[in-house]
């Protein structure tokens, strides 16, 4: 198989003239050959331009790679034998890391069983959607806990800079359960808040057909520990023999974290992030990132910011045509989010804007992290009165104000303005507005827009130090995986850990029945 890059059409052009292009290059026939799009971005330097590059299927490949932009290609058989064995291993959690650890098991005939505090989607949902539209909040079915983990209302979005055979993998197995095929090669693919409950709600069907075993709305209280193995887990309703139990309760499981930090598990604090969302209207993001060019081809368009100060600030988890939401997952507290629906129409875009938090900024207690973070999100709350997310115009921030909002904020349950000033420490402040000049000048008209807060929740401020067959160091059987372990942060980077999980699992059970 080749693979050939550079290919290039205008925006106005149809991709059905892309065999001609290729045929014209390779100066053969169309029938020659067939071909499969794996890269697809925008070039908007000049004129717009989408520029593709494609794996080709043509007999004597050797005499093509001469050509410019023509090299061969050939994917990793990611396959893996059947492992036989009555084993079940235990997965605590059902985000990503859980969702592709079990994805994986499954794959080689171990079928795991799979704890999730939350409910399935059709439900979760309905809970969500009575928060969102009028402020009763669940503890226990929230943006945080259910099917499909937090991804499932952050947009889903794929992106990741890490390069890795498995992202095929995973973006194949959400095409195979319903998502849109163009994921595979978009630069920047997202399945959209309303495409990927239905995706994570035929995958967990298809798990549960082919044998895995589901408890939802049965969270997992502790473990049981002997000798510094993992014997067993113990939720309200039962204890479940296991001594592979993969951890991966994501980022929100505090309760899960402080019981095993005081079963003996090794846990350690690391560096975390805080900050805020910032919202503009999409038009300005647009016209600033295409440069004032307008097509109907064009998608709303994304951003990424850092400015590397006394502390690092960054975007992250950009929305584009998208929604601040709630997302915490405790009562009396505020954590803002952003997600968007798949066709990301909304006329807001939004995005996390973040600042180090370094671990010796917290106590030296382990899970001093969590303290602090929840800190923030009740005092957000104390402010406010309510669930009403706090926002200030950026402008007024700058300048140690508060006036009427420039427009409405997305936040589904209103919003308080206050001023972030008296919200942040000095220092902290300092940095945020020394960032906020800086992308002022990467994109006019930054200043414009509005901050909504706290976000709180971009990263887990604890690691559970694995050894290099990803083993609890402390703990034999237990395997700390994805966000809330400390490894990953966002959808692909945990998938990606989780299907890691399962491949040491897999060997590991594999050596066992020989």
């Amino acid at each position: 198989m080749l693979l050939i890059s550079e290919i290039k059409l205008n925006i106005d052009e149809d991709e059905a003239l892309l065999g001609k292009l290729i045929a014209k290059k390779l100066k053969c026939s169309k029938d020659d050959f067939s071909y499969r799009i794996i890269r697809k971005s925008l070039d908007a330097r000049r004129e717009l331009l989408f520029v593709y590059s494609l794996t080709v299927d043509i007999k004597n490949e050797e005499k093509y790679l001469h050509i410019k932009n023509v090299t061969k290609y050939g994917e990793p058989d990611l396959s893996v034998k059947p492992v036989i064995t009555d084993i079940r291993p235990i997965i605590i959690g059902y985000g990503p890391s859980g969702i592709f650890s079990a994805v994986r098991l499954l794959e080689a005939g171990i079928k795991p069983i799979i704890f999730e505090k939350g409910k399935r989607i059709p439900e979760r949902k309905k809970d969500i959607d009575n928060y969102f539209n009028n402020g009763i909040f669940n503890p226990d079915s929230n943006v945080q806990y259910g099917e499909g983990g937090a991804g499932t209302f952050s947009d889903a979005k794929l992106t990741t800079r890490v390069k890795n055979p498995f992202i095929k993998y995973i973006t194949d197995t959400f095409i195979r359960f319903g998502a849109d095929p163009s994921i595979a090669y978009v630069a920047h693919p997202h399945v959209g808040t309303d495409r990927i409950m239905d995706v994570i709600t035929k995958l967990t069907d298809y798990l549960i057909d082919n044998g895995a075993e589901f408890h939802f709305e049965e969270p997992v209280r502790k473990l049981e520990i002997k000798d510094n193995k993992v014997k067993a887990v113990i939720t309200d309703k039962n204890t479940y023999p296991s001594d592979i139990v993969i951890l991966a309760s994501g980022h929100s499981s505090y309760e899960l974290i402080k019981e095993l930090y005081e079963e003996g598990v090794y846990i350690e604090k690391k560096d975390m992030a805080v900050g805020f969302r910032v919202e503009h209207p999409q038009s300005l993001i647009d016209s600033v990132q295409y440069k004032n060019k307008k097509h109907p081809k064009l998608e709303p368009s994304e951003y990424f910011l850092r400015y590397n100060g006394d502390k690092g600030v960054y975007s992250f988890c950009m929305c584009p045509g998208g929604y601040v939401i709630p997302s915490n997952s405790k009562c009396n507290t505020i954590v803002t989010n952003g997600m968007s629906y798949h066709n990301r129409d909304n006329t807001l875009a939004n995005s996390a804007i973040l600042i180090q938090v370094n671990k010796e900024e917290f106590s030296d207690n382990p899970l001093g992290g969590f303290d602090y973070l929840h800190n923030l999100e009740s005092k957000a709350y104390e402010i406010s009165g309510s669930y009403k997310a706090l926002s200030q115009n950026i402008s007024d921030y700058l300048d140690n104000k508060v006036s009427k909002l420039k427009f409405e904020s997305s936040y589904p349950l209103g919003t308080t303005v206050t001023d972030f000033n008296s919200f942040f420490n000095e220092k902290d402040n300092e940095i945020f507005k020394e960032a906020i000049n800086y992308f002022e000048t990467c994109i006019p008209g930054f200043k414009d827009g509005i901050m909504v807060g706290p976000e709180t929740r971009s990263s887990s401020p604890v690691r559970i130090t694995r050894n290099e067959n990803l083993e609890s160091l402390s703990t034999k059987g237990l395997y700390p995986t994805g966000e809330g372990s400390g490894y990953g942060g966002g959808i692909m980077s945990c998938a990606l850990d989780g299907i890691r999980t399962a491949n040491i699992i897999i060997e590991k059970l594999r050596s066992i029945s020989v």
